[in-house]
């Protein structure tokens, strides 16, 4: 019992220690100023042909602004202290690779957006993304091709998300 009070105690001193040094952790910066409490993000433009684009990846993103933030999400500009904007540009299928009927069995998957967030006190611009893209795969096993298509979409969506408000946030 003393043994684990005396090695809590040591931890503790240390943390202080690093923490009174100056040392900083990487990813830990402050980008956002003090005086934005609220953000608004209205749904992505989507300049593509894929049906629902942009609702996947305003969703995913809207999610993970709630998850790792501190701001609150409010629904309209005029309530808002800051805005997230974006634009889908791309968003391309191809086939990698074919079965032996000649019918595409591996698909590789590319969306290209543009974001920028925006504090609307000082409407200075915080961040700004040109043509942040993400890939990833999917396997046809079935003739369900567009279910496969819409879970990959979610999955990038999910990983654009969280690298853009990562980006944001921790001032990456």
């Amino acid at each position: 019992m003393k043994k684990s009070i005396v090695i809590t105690a040591i931890f503790v001193f240390i943390l202080m220690g690093v923490n009174n040094c100056g040392y900083k952790l990487a990813g830990f910066g402050k980008q956002i100023p003090d005086h934005i409490k609220t953000i608004v993000i209205p749904d992505f433009e989507n300049k593509t042909t894929r049906f629902q684009a942009d609702q996947f990846i305003t969703f995913a993103v809207k999610e993970e602004f709630i998850k790792r933030s501190n701001l609150v999400l409010v629904d309209r500009v005029a309530r808002a202290d800051s805005l997230l904007e974006g634009t889908i540009t791309t968003f391309d299928v191809k086939p990698l690779s074919y079965s032996d009927d000649a019918s595409a069995n591996l698909y590789k998957v590319t969306i290209a957006v543009n974001v920028k967030f925006i504090d609307l006190k000082t409407e200075k611009i915080i961040f700004k993304g040109t043509g942040i893209t993400f890939t990833d795969t999917y396997e046809v096993d079935t003739d369900d091709f567009f279910s496969q298509e819409t879970q990959t979409l979610i999955k990038i969506a999910d990983e654009f998300a969280a690298s853009v408000v990562t980006t944001i946030l921790e001032n990456f």
